[in-house]
């Protein structure tokens, strides 16, 4: 099923021009197998060279917890990096799925969408959505938002069991970006310690304990613990820089009241963004946020 995003919109004549009246956007299609999956398509006239894969956290939506990422300006200039990207948006269910499933998943449907373009999403009525809808991709990065980036962490970990088959290389040899990765936990004070000093937290608790993944989150978690290690160990035994996907790069709200923010030892020294709130700090808003939008782009905060 496709879903219509935004076209390029033009004010009527004789009226001032808004530059959001001249907006270039992507194309969505929403996928019915995954569920919960979604694909955004560049219309550029040009070769698209990468897919860029977005990952929600605990209690997050596919697309909703990105806010604008999506309904960038593809006509700018400065956003030629994104025109020549496809986005691929996973959801999962919190409640229903454990971290190793979603990881699992996206391990095994990633082929269907990398390195060969999702073919279903770029012709719509026997037209195609742009020029070249055959080239390869030549770039994949992997962005996660809290559990999100516990789950690519798994599938990378997983990949590296086996690194010399096409679909491992595929994965380890992405970019990794995350935005306060729950990779530590969550944190004991902050929303989660507010609750559990107050009568709701003797509803809420017993509900979120049937969520795997929400136990899997528990600080001093053995899940998290084994993780952490494995990471740390491949990355160490990467002597040749292969695998850049398990070095990953990280920013932190401040305050980050939600998650332990512990960086991993092997990952590249991290930033935090003052006065952003652990869900706050994945959503770019245009014009007035970018800095989402330039730490996936660059790795750098």
């Amino acid at each position: 099923m496709t879903t219509s995003v935004s076209t390029t919109v033009q004010a009527p004549s004789g009226t001032e021009r808004d530059p959001d009246d001249y907006l270039v956007q992507y194309e969505r299609y929403d996928l019915e197998d995954p569920k919960r999956w979604a694909f955004f398509v560049s219309p550029s006239n040009e070769t698209v060279s990468r897919l860029v894969v977005f990952v929600h956290g605990f209690g997050g939506k596919t697309v909703k917890t990105w806010l604008d990422f999506p309904e960038i300006d593809l006509a700018r200039a400065e956003n030629d990096w994104w025109r020549e990207s496809d986005l691929l948006f996973v959801g999962y269910s919190t409640r229903r799925d454990s971290i190793t499933s979603v990881a699992n998943r996206i391990r095994k449907e990633l082929p269907r969408f990398y390195p060969t373009p999702y073919e279903p999403a770029l012709v719509v009525d026997s037209e195609q959505i742009r020029p070249d809808i055959t080239s390869d991709y030549s770039e994949l990065v992997l962005v996660g938002h809290s559990l999100g980036g516990v789950i690519l962490r798994r599938a990378l970990c997983d990949a590296a069991k086996s690194p010399s088959t096409p679909q491992s290389q595929m994965l380890l040899s992405a970019q990794t970006r995350l935005f306060s990765p729950a990779h530590a936990g969550f944190r004991a004070a902050g929303w989660l310690g507010f609750l559990k000093a107050t009568s709701f937290w003797y509803g809420l608790d017993p509900f979120l304990r049937r969520c795997s993944a929400y136990s899997d989150l528990q600080p001093e978690s053995k899940v998290l613990s084994r993780l952490r290690s494995q990471t740390m160990r491949l990355v160490e035994e990467d002597s040749e820089g292969k695998s850049p996907a398990l070095k990953a790069a990280v920013v932190w709200a401040c305050p980050e009241d939600v998650v332990a923010d512990e960086d991993y030892e092997t990952d590249h020294p991290s930033d935090s963004w003052d006065g952003f709130t652990h869900t706050s700090l994945c959503k770019p808003q245009r014009r007035r946020f970018m800095r989402p939008w330039e730490f996936v782009q660059t790795g750098e905060g």
